[in-house]
């Protein structure tokens, strides 16, 4: 099996879909921002403070790559569709898009006091939205399959993932 990408924006559920993929399929979870945290040794938010967005685009393009050697479920940071590099990187990859509705994103984001997001917490909600609907096309364009997280439980969405990939290997 190759590796399956999960991309979307924040709040669209990569984190616990991976999680539960993984564990379904029994192949490793490399949670690009959990690994980030680790390699950087400090929280995403304070990097970018300190560093700037440059810095940790360059360090998770590095991860990508890394990542895509090995047979895992990858969940990606909301952004990493933004680099040109990344973006050819993924072309050729298993990439599934978890979309969900804006007002449903933002919802989730609100609520997720475990996760706390450099964007969430400068933007405002419009903001938050704008900025879902300028990455929209890419996460589209990028993916070979698509699945709606808006109103769905996790198993649900990984068994429809599973029985995506298999029309999409066969």
């Amino acid at each position: 099996m190759e590796s399956i990408v999960l991309i979307g924006f924040m709040g669209a559920g990569k984190t616990t879909i991976s999680r539960e993929l993984a564990a379904t399929l029994n192949v490793r979870v490399v949670d690009m921002d959990d690994v980030l945290v680790e390699r950087i040794g400090q929280p995403i938010n304070d990097y970018f403070e300190e560093h700037g967005e440059d810095s940790f685009r360059k360090n998770e393009t590095a991860l990508l790559k890394e990542a895509l050697n090995e047979e895992a479920v990858i969940a990606t940071g909301g952004g990493v569709i933004l680099q040109k590099e990344n973006q050819k990187v993924l072309s050729n990859k298993l990439v599934v898009y978890l979309k969900a509705d804006a007002n449903v994103l933002v919802k989730r984001i609100r609520e997720d006091k475990v996760n706390i997001r450099p964007l969430a917490l400068k933007n405002a909600d419009g903001d938050l939205k704008r900025l879902f609907y300028s990455r929209e096309k890419l996460y589209e364009k990028l993916a070979k399959i698509t699945v709606d997280t808006s109103e769905k439980l996790p198993q649900d969405i990984v068994n429809e993932i599973i029985q995506q990939v298999k029309g999409v290997s066969e």
